[in-house]
């Protein structure tokens, strides 16, 4: 596998339909337990991570124990994750938001990214790769499947990838849902614009009502994603499921 190296986006424009803005499905509101033994709440009182503020521990010694040897590698790299979900599981400013969006698609760009070249060889036309989740952008956001109040989610945090065309996004997306509407210029900009051979056009849309809309390049390189594009897609369906916590 190529070596990673950060993906550069240009967003076009973000907006905020209002789906969910509270807990879901995930229990984000159950009290807090220890994040490295699951020891929840009693007399003694769990202590916060002084970074991220979010992260608890019943004792010092499992904050030791989870700081390098936890889930993900442990909370030294996802305590910056932590920190921009903050205890509500919710990403609020604009630069945050896009800090997650940008951290998501570097998950899954060796797989969406020839996704992406191969549909739209195999339809001989300009579109665009639509990502949408079930979870939340604060949710999809974290390196690993444990909400803020150190409990593991109960679904799985999955994207279903889409090539879609402007004339399907017009007869089929927007048919259904008239909010679409709202990205319509911009996104039919950044499908008309993008390099073929270095960038893909993107929209992003989650549980919460965020939703994006931009151009970033391609990664692996064009040749490389055509390769793998008909590697992983040639038997899949014209919509591909991805989990992000199996990529």
């Amino acid at each position: 596998m190529p070596v990673a190296t950060p993906s550069v986006f240009e967003w076009r424009q973000c907006v905020e339909l209002g789906y969910a803005d509270g807990p879901d499905s995930n229990d984000d509101m159950a009290p807090p337990v220890c994040f490295n033994c699951g020891k929840s709440e009693g007399k003694t009182k769990l202590l916060r991570c002084s970074k991220c503020q979010v992260a608890r521990y019943c004792s010092r010694e499992c904050q030791v124990a989870n700081w390098k040897k936890g889930p993900g590698g442990g909370h030294k790299f996802s305590c910056d994750a932590y920190k921009r979900v903050g205890e509500d599981m919710m990403v609020v400013m604009p630069d945050e938001k896009e800090s997650a969006r940008k951290d998501i698609f570097q998950r899954i760009r060796f797989y969406a990214c020839p996704y992406f070249v191969y549909r739209s060889q195999v339809t001989n036309k300009r579109g665009f790769l639509f990502l949408q989740s079930d979870s939340t952008l604060a949710e999809m956001s974290l390196p690993v499947p444990i909400l803020a109040n150190g409990r593991p989610m109960t679904k799985i945090r999955g994207i279903l990838m889409h090539f879609l065309t402007m004339e399907e996004y017009n007869n089929e997306l927007c048919k259904d849902d008239f909010e679409m509407f709202t990205v319509k210029n911009e996104l039919q900009s950044a499908v008309e614009n993008y390099k073929e051979s270095e960038e893909l056009a993107v929209m992003m849309r989650f549980r919460c009502g965020h939703m994006a809309v931009g151009i970033t390049q391609l990664m692996p390189n064009y040749a490389l994603c055509e390769t793998l594009g008909k590697e992983y897609y040639e038997h899949a369906g014209t919509a591909v499921q991805l989990n992000i916590d199996d990529v």
